[in-house]
């Protein structure tokens, strides 16, 4: 069992993220929701969990190779194997063209190295184009790029000596990405690596926030977390133009300090595992298939259909791939260790 609550909030962020695409992409006809703009909570947990602990992560080891080529181990063979079964076999079911054609054609290539490289790209050929959001094969990778970008940021700024100077950079980054784009200091519609600016700066402010409380050592209290969303909660009723100022601040407070707490129900999430990064990759297309095969079926069980395959693919993911590769950098790091004896690793790491 975790310590703490991190790997419950990682999980619930997956189901936000997943049930948040459904609603978009879904039919008018079937969703009764249409195509809301409802704000990216899911993927603000995962950037606001990172800040929080990955500069902890640095402090108790800051080595670059090390602290990279974990990084790397984390994302890119999850993302290797999730592309392989978009591709592969998500792909080949809902392309008109035959299976020979469809693999061949450089477009599929094409997407495969792109997004390898965290350089998004939304196609197929012939891949959902009679979804309702038609052609989009997975409209979730576009973050992978920002994220990875700010665990790079990590080491550059844990460099530094002294800790409130670092609180202070991350304190200032997180104040420019949120600032820059209203007042016009940054072509924010200009595309950095094949995202938006204002994209970028929307998530890496939270990132920014989650390394700023870590660094300030904010003191985390449930009770001040629940006054916290009440005013945002109120803000968002009676100034919800102040809302997404007053969420860069509530917001990453609320979900570190639920997060750092180990409470019940939530700390035994992990006890089988961590799904959540299968799930955030493979719910978009597992969606768009869902669709496709039953374009009539109900909102509520294409939902709940997309999210029992996504889970299930997040815990494989899990234990073929995420947790043997954990084990092999635990191994890696004990040399009197014997491979075959490496102790498990704790189910809430360094994301």
């Amino acid at each position: 069992m975790s310590p703490n609550s991190f790997t419950a909030l990682r999980l619930i962020a997956a189901v936000a993220v997943l049930v948040r695409h459904s609603l978009i992409i879904l039919d008018d006809e079937i969703s009764p929701f249409g195509a809301p703009d409802i704000p990216a909570l899911g993927l603000w947990v995962f950037f606001v969990v990172s800040g929080f602990l990955l500069p902890g992560a640095w402090e108790r080891r800051p080595q670059l190779v090390r602290y990279v080529s974990a990084r790397v181990l984390r994302v890119f063979p999850g993302l290797f194997v999730s592309l392989l079964v978009t591709v592969v076999i998500i792909g080949a079911i809902a392309t008109p063209l035959g299976v020979r054609a469809y693999l061949s054609d450089p477009q599929t290539l094409n997407h495969l190295t792109k997004n390898l490289v965290l350089l998004p790209d939304y196609t197929l050929p012939g891949v959902f184009s009679d979804n309702p959001y038609a052609n989009a094969v997975n409209g979730a990778l576009w973050s992978l790029g920002p994220l990875f970008a700010m665990y790079l940021l990590v080491p550059v700024i844990g460099w530094i000596p002294w800790q409130r100077v670092r609180a202070s950079v991350w304190t200032g980054l997180l104040v420019w990405s949120v600032v820059a784009p209203l007042v016009d200091a940054i072509p924010t519609r200009d595309i950095v690596w094949g995202n938006f600016v204002d994209d970028i700066l929307r998530v890496a402010a939270f990132f920014c926030a989650g390394a700023a409380l870590r660094e300030w050592r904010v003191p985390l209290r449930l009770d001040a977390a629940i006054i916290a969303a009440s005013v945002l909660a109120i803000v968002m009723v009676l100034e919800p133009e102040l809302t997404w100022f007053v969420a860069h601040l509530v917001v990453p407070y609320v979900l570190v300090t639920v997060g750092s707490q180990p409470i019940p129900v939530l700390r035994s999430a992990g006890r089988f595992g961590d799904p959540s990064f299968g799930m955030f990759l493979i719910g978009f297309p597992v969606q768009q298939l869902v669709i496709h095969l039953n374009p009539q079926l109900d909102w509520v069980p294409s939902i709940l259909t997309t999210l029992v395959l996504s889970v299930a693919y997040g815990y494989l993911l899990w234990w073929f791939v995420d947790q043997p590769l954990a084990r092999m950098r635990v191994s890696s790091r004990r040399p009197g260790t014997n491979r075959l004896e490496a102790p498990r690793p704790a189910a809430v790491r360094a994301p």
